[in-house]
């Protein structure tokens, strides 16, 4: 028997120029391009994943006019917030709230201790919507007037 020579494949970098390692049966890419190469098969697209493209372009390809340049932090900026406001913290003590967390008609998310409208001074109007309901799922019905003979 021939014995096979210790053949250590060598490394190599990711086919999109990330910088990771990639792997042969991700057609050479890292996982996290990889990932994003299926999702941009597939036409869908996370924010996270739009933020991070959107880095990985403007690293690769820089704006050349200052105007520009400002337009697309701007766009930069307001991606990473639509990121952070996903946070799941409780809006008045800050507290990871994770699954347990309480969505308000206000729009925030409360911890337990919060949730109710009179602990976290609540801008919905209760009395507006509840009339509003009635006003929608309670039609006015009148009877026709008699007719005097």
């Amino acid at each position: 028997m021939a014995q096979e020579a210790n053949q250590t494949p060598t490394p190599m970098l990711c086919s999109t120029g990330c910088g990771f390692y990639g792997n042969p049966r991700t057609d050479g890419m890292c996982s996290v391009c990889y990932k994003e190469h299926l999702q941009r098969q597939n036409g869908h697209h996370s924010p996270a994943g739009k933020l991070f493209l959107l880095i990985v372009s403007l690293i690769s390809f820089p704006v050349a006019s200052p105007g520009a340049q400002v337009a697309v932090a701007a766009d930069v900026a307001e991606q990473s917030e639509k990121i952070k406001s996903r946070a799941n913290r409780c809006s008045m003590c800050r507290k990871k709230v994770g699954l347990t967390g309480f969505k308000c008609r206000c729009g925030q998310l409360f911890c337990s201790v919060h949730r109710y409208s009179d602990e976290h001074n609540c801008t919905f109007d209760y009395r507006s919507a509840a009339a509003d309901k009635i006003r929608r799922e309670n039609p006015v019905v009148a009877g026709q007037k008699i007719q005097k003979i």
